[in-house]
């Protein structure tokens, strides 16, 4: 009996260092993955820096372009004999602001998209360091188990080893 608990409990104790060393895939494993979301994470921090750097040039030229414009008008009341002119100029540097702000509005879509999806990403590896403090736990905890089982083991043969010694020491006696 003794002899096949202690095979069974080898056995456990070999499955034990088996889940262990899964476990430590695992680890691995989502820390990597961790590492590739952190760098995601880096390089959308990244993209909405140079979407700031974009809609702040956007707005110097939106502000130049209104400056542009009350040039126009100004010139517009000072030189009658042009004002065809000044006025198609006026209406292609509206046009143009009208692209402006919309390529101003598609930036900052693209912003707000941006911060969401940092959020996103914030929240998932927030997540995958809790899965991975889980894991770890539970790998120290299975570790901590499979000492328990190699010592319990030792003491068995030990214990094994002193009834056979006993027994063999009774033999002699009964055969003497």
């Amino acid at each position: 009996v003794i002899i096949h608990e202690r095979d069974s409990l080898s056995k456990k104790s070999q499955d034990l260092s088996s889940r262990i060393s899964d476990l430590e895939f695992e680890c691995n494993s989502m820390i990597s993955h961790t590492q590739d979301l952190e760098a995601e994470v880096k390089s959308s921090r990244q993209s909405v820096a140079g979407l700031e750097s974009e809609k702040a040039e956007l707005c110097k030229k939106l502000e130049q372009n209104s400056s542009t414009i009350s040039e126009l008008q100004s010139e517009n009341e000072e030189f009658e004999t042009s004002l065809k002119e000044v006025k198609e100029r006026a209406r292609l540097m509206n046009n143009e602001k009208c692209n402006l702000l919309s390529r101003l509005e598609n930036a900052n879509k693209d912003i707000e998209a941006s911060h969401a999806e940092i959020s996103k990403l914030s929240s998932k590896s927030e997540e995958t360091k809790e899965e991975l403090r889980v894991i770890i736990h539970e790998r120290d905890s299975l570790s901590k188990k499979s000492q328990d089982l190699s010592s319990r083991i030792s003491d068995l043969e030990f214990e094994c080893n002193s009834m056979i010694s006993h027994t063999q020491d009774l033999e002699a006696e009964v055969k003497s």
